[in-house]
């Protein structure tokens, strides 16, 4: 299938609430945690909601008293890298009608996630996505910075040779919509992720859709349409 004739070239996705539901073993994972420091457990709606927003400053809150110690703090880090690691494949799946866009998209595609860079390698193998001619694929140590900063958009589109208006980001929560604002790049919000839609749309997303079976279409009305 040839690329189309039009403005858009390059979607860069997010990964964890859009291209897939990672949200299960993320909440198993955070009250292990907590489980394992003798805190509260947190409600799954609480921490799926963070995933979107900031999972690490949500988990970072329920340790008030280690807020100020450094080291602590990188412990706490740590002990939630090695546990997720452990977790992270159990009841995680590619959402429906995902599969089937990437193999029908006529654009080239991209990922840049806050998740880290081995994890998502491990994650998109386990899932037979790494399969996808991915231009470029950037966790959150890829880079010198992560999202919300503007560089992994940026490397993606230079590796791409395209530029932002030729770009659209696709993502579920508020660092990819920062992101996307600081790139100059138009971004999709996903409903059917983890960040509430009002929210997106506020922060700056240009539109949103509800199903990754609509992704073709919500992409194809960014043809040709002006940035503002």
């Amino acid at each position: 299938m040839s690329a189309p004739q039009n403005s858009l070239k390059l979607v860069i996705f997010d990964l964890d609430g859009t291209l897939i539901d990672s949200a299960a073993d993320i909440v198993d994972t955070t009250n292990e945690l907590l489980r394992l420091y003798g805190e509260p457990e947190l409600p799954a709606a609480t921490v799926v909601t963070a995933i979107g927003e900031g999972l690490k400053q949500l988990i970072h809150s329920c340790f008030p008293n280690l807020a100020k110690d450094a080291a602590a703090v990188r412990k706490i880090d740590r002990d939630f890298y090695e546990l997720y690691r452990a977790n992270m494949m159990r009841k995680t799946e590619v959402f429906p009608g995902v599969r089937e866009f990437l193999s029908t998209t006529p654009y080239r595609t991209a990922i840049v996630t806050n998740k880290y860079e081995d994890l998502t390698h491990v994650t998109l193998e386990k899932l037979e996505l790494h399969r996808h001619p991915w231009v470029k694929i950037f966790g959150a140590d890829s880079l010198a910075h992560k999202k919300p900063h503007p560089l992994p958009l940026q490397e993606a589109m230079k590796a791409a040779g395209v530029s932002p208006a030729e770009t659209v980001m696709v993502g579920d929560g508020l660092p990819d919509m920062g992101a996307a604002k600081a790139a100059g790049v138009r971004a999709l919000a996903c409903e059917y992720g983890y960040c509430a839609a009002e929210k997106l749309v506020a922060a700056g997303a240009s539109a949103t859709v509800k199903s990754p079976w609509d992704l073709a279409q919500a992409l194809e009305a960014f043809h040709d349409k002006p940035q503002v």
